[in-house]
C-alpha cells in the first residue's frame, strides 16, 4: 500500500469523522425540538378535550413557530444523514469494501448500493 492511499484513507476517515459529529449535533437539536412537540401535541390534546376552539388552541401552543421549527429540523437531519452515510460508504469502498458489502452492512438493495457507491465517489 503506498503513502498515497494511506493519506486518501486518511483523508476519507477525518472527512467521515466529520460528518458523524455534524449529524450527531443535528440528531440534538432534532431530539430537542421533538421533545417540544410532544409538548406541544399534549396541549393540543388537551385543549381538544376541554372543547376549547381549535384556533385558540393553535395559538397557545404557537403553531406557526414550533411546525416550521420542527420540518427543518428533520429536513436539516436526513440532509446531514446521507451526507454521513455517504461518507462512511465512500471510506469503505476505500478500504476494499465492494457493492454487495454495502448493500450487506446497510441493508440496503443491490442498486441503492451502485448508486450511493458512485454518489459517494463524487463527494469533495
Amino acid at each position: 500500500m503506498g503513502d498515497d492511499t494511506a493519506g486518501q484513507r486518511d483523508e476519507l476517515r477525518e472527512r467521515a469523522i466529520l460528518e458523524m459529529e455534524r449529524l450527531l449535533a443535528a440528531a440534538e437539536v432534532l431530539r430537542e425540538d421533538l421533545d417540544g412537540h410532544v409538548a406541544v401535541c399534549r396541549a393540543i390534546i388537551d385543549g381538544i378535550r376541554r372543547e376549547d376552539d381549535l384556533a385558540a388552541v393553535m395559538d397557545r401552543a404557537d403553531s406557526r413557530t414550533w411546525r416550521p421549527r420542527l420540518t427543518d429540523a428533520l429536513t436539516n437531519y436526513e440532509r446531514l444523514r446521507h451526507k454521513a452515510r455517504l461518507r462512511l460508504i465512500a471510506l469503505g469502498a476505500a478500504e476494499g469494501m465492494t457493492v454487495a458489502d454495502v448493500q450487506e452492512r446497510w441493508s440496503i438493495t443491490k442498486q441503492l448500493a451502485n448508486r450511493s457507491i458512485r454518489e459517494a465517489g463524487q463527494l469533495d
